[in-house]
């Protein structure tokens, strides 16, 4: 009672003392998160998520084919196609909407831009390609 399944009591200390930086990360930084959304004032927070929420609808409507996430396999462009991780799972992403023009795809593009390759272009924009 009380224990996940199919581990020991020896076991459960282990994970407990194990994952014990984590816990105490993880409550420093909530308890954080309280503080200054209180400071900030939790009616006007809801309303700002309220309002970036409605952006980023507004914006997936704009650019994205489907407008929301799909499988990488029917993603076109392989810049936009995320990576997808050995031995299983399915990690979505975004195509873009045919037609947009090239300022507004190219907007597009950044917000739909999977995170291993936001990183190398960051990197390229801060290092010039010269690492190492």
């Amino acid at each position: 009672p009380g224990r996940s399944q199919g581990i020991t009591s020896s076991q459960a200390r282990r994970l407990r003392a194990w994952n014990h930086l984590d816990w105490e990360l993880y409550s420093h930084l909530n308890r954080s998160f309280w503080k200054k959304a209180e400071a900030f004032g939790i009616p006007r927070l809801r309303r700002e998520v309220s309002r970036l929420r409605e952006r980023r609808e507004r914006l997936a409507r704009r650019c994205l084919k489907g407008g929301g996430p799909i499988p990488a396999k029917a993603i076109p462009d392989g810049k936009l196609r995320p990576f997808q991780p050995p031995g299983g799972g399915n990690v979505l992403g975004f195509a873009l909407r045919e037609g947009l023009e090239p300022e507004e795809r190219e907007r597009c593009e950044r917000l739909a831009t999977p995170e291993l390759q936001y990183k190398d272009l960051l990197e390229k924009r801060q290092f010039g390609g010269k690492r190492g």
